[in-house]
């Protein structure tokens, strides 16, 4: 009985429709154990027929199994074995006769309540295997449908962050568009920078507020009372006149006055962020905008002399088809950058077209164009920088 409550409890922990079921069942068993000790009772008062009859009758006509005919025997001898007029023999006894007879392979004849005792016991065996069979079943069902409910939560959670913009497109190796100083298609090559994953946009964010923050400069510059020029005098008499109380013609609630709380010139708008960090926000930036990037052979040389209209049309046929009109151009500066170069004279007056060195490359930068020209050197050192 407490066997079959406490696989009861475990199923009803897994499913109510179990639960139920398994009550349904510790209900039978209990009725089992309870039929099969009333006819163990109402059977013959003599110990040979309840030891050699009914327990053999079990084991060898009905094909039960030990387990299950010692449990019915043992207690029932443990409980009638004080009363006179059954006269039943010791445990020893008992025991020898139960051997011995499920080691015969034929047993004597028995009664009816023998068949019955074997056959409710058998029933009993069977119902609850079937029900822990099936209760097994239910139980991977259950985990099946739970593992196959988490991955299409997952999976939605994934697509959403993709929509609402909290992760790149792409986190992986992505090709980018590979051409010459004349525009000449050369191939492809693949990006693989190191990239925050899920919190790339939040670590851009931060790190582009940190850069606009410490770009800004504290211009606007108000007067207290004390820094405004007069005032020393008291306007006018302290009491007499009906009017409030006042010290000073430069006071805050005056016009003329001093300001309370205003701007100053000195206050610091400086925000900090971890260099790596920094790092990171910035390699993430840039494999993100491998679908906007080119890399052109030979960029740093392409320029000989400084022209701005032999530039401009230059960088027309280096832009991809359909671009939008910002760009960036970034060169190498391993060796240092000469500020006379004639790739930068002939770029600086060029409307949204701006020129940076790679190592001065930040978030604000690299957010701005519509198109990046990349030279082959300046993409070396960057993948060495960011390299994965």
């Amino acid at each position: 009985f407490s066997f079959f409550w406490q696989q009861t409890m475990s199923a009803q922990q897994a499913s109510t429709r179990t639960g139920l079921l398994g009550a349904a069942l510790m209900g039978v068993a209990a009725g089992v154990c309870a039929l099969t000790v009333g006819l163990a009772l109402l059977s013959t008062p003599s110990t040979t027929m309840l030891a050699s009859a009914t327990v053999p009758q079990i084991a060898t006509r009905v094909s039960t199994p030990a387990a299950i005919a010692r449990p019915l025997a043992t207690p029932l001898h443990a409980t009638m074995r004080d009363v006179p007029q059954y006269d039943l023999p010791a445990d020893e006894e008992v025991e020898d006769a139960f051997y011995q007879s499920f080691a015969a392979p034929e047993a004597p004849g028995g009664t009816a309540t023998s068949w019955a005792l074997g056959a409710i016991s058998t029933t009993a065996a069977a119902l609850f295997f079937a029900y822990r069979r099936w209760v097994t079943n239910v139980e991977a069902e259950i985990a099946a449908y739970e593992a196959q409910v988490e991955a299409t939560l997952e999976a939605r959670a994934w697509r959403m962050a993709q929509v609402v913009g909290e992760m790149p497109a792409s986190t992986g190796p992505a090709p980018v568009r590979v051409v010459d100083s004349a525009g000449a298609s050369a191939g492809e090559q693949m990006l693989n920078l190191k990239t925050a994953g899920m919190n790339s946009k939040g670590l851009v964010h931060k790190k582009l507020v940190a850069e606009l923050a410490n770009r800004r400069q504290a211009n606007a510059h108000t007067k207290t009372r004390a820094e405004v020029s007069g005032g020393g005098k008291k306007p006018y008499a302290q009491k007499g006149t009906g009017n409030a109380r006042r010290g000073s013609s430069r006071s805050p609630l005056l016009r003329g006055g001093g300001v309370s709380f205003g701007p100053r010139n000195n206050r610091n708008y400086k925000q900090d962020i971890n260099k790596k960090e920094g790092r990171l926000a910035i390699s993430s930036l840039i494999q993100n905008r491998a679908g906007i990037m080119t890399v052109v052979n030979g960029l740093d040389s392409a320029v000989t002399e400084i022209s701005t209209k032999n530039a401009k049309s230059m960088i027309e046929s280096l832009k991809q088809p359909g671009s939008g009109p910002k760009v960036l151009i970034v060169v190498d500066d391993t060796d240092g950058f000469d500020m006379k170069d004639p790739l930068y004279l002939s770029t600086r007056n060029i409307p949204n077209v701006r020129f940076k060195q790679q190592k001065q490359l930040n978030v604000a930068d690299l957010l701005w164009p519509h198109q990046i020209l990349v030279s082959d050197k300046a993409m070396a050192g960057i993948e060495g920088r960011f390299g994965a």
